[in-house]
């Protein structure tokens, strides 16, 4: 029973909206120079990767943890774009001072992934299937390049 309770106490902690992440990001952009190249040999022009970052890079580079986020998601893990936005990060209520992802003792990344199927979102940056093919001036759609490894 004690346990139940210590576990709902931490749930409800961490997921109470009130302790959200209120900080604002700016979603940033790589571009990939060259063609990049998949594990299974296609080749993708004009790769362009957007991503997210908070707190702060250490000397050593061993305070970095990369965000993951489900298959369809972005990279938008905690935060706003705007005061106004409706739609906070996936994590918002584990990231920030104190949290366990403590953005004062970490620097936290968030990518996302080609193939991303919210390209049309207006934040959404990374090259996927809706993306323009420099070389038809039309979408990629299915002639997309497969990028995960098959088993």
């Amino acid at each position: 029973m004690r346990n139940s309770l210590i576990a709902f106490g931490l749930a409800a902690f961490v997921t109470h909206p009130a302790l959200a992440y209120d900080g604002l990001v700016a979603k940033q952009r790589f571009d990939y120079p060259g063609v990049f190249t998949t594990v299974g040999g296609a080749a993708i022009k004009q790769v362009a990767v957007g991503y997210e970052t908070l707190g702060t890079l250490d000397t050593s580079g061993s305070n970095a943890i990369l965000i993951p986020h489900f298959f369809s998601g972005n990279s938008h893990f905690a935060g706003r774009y705007k005061a106004d936005d409706k739609a906070p990060g996936y994590w918002d209520a584990i990231v920030g001072p104190g949290k366990p992802l403590d953005t004062d003792k970490y620097f936290l990344s968030g990518i996302d992934s080609l193939c991303n199927i919210n390209t049309k979102d207006g934040v959404t940056i990374t090259t996927g299937p809706a993306s323009i093919d420099p070389d038809t001036g039309k979408p990629y759609a299915l002639r997309f390049p497969e990028v995960m490894p098959t088993i």
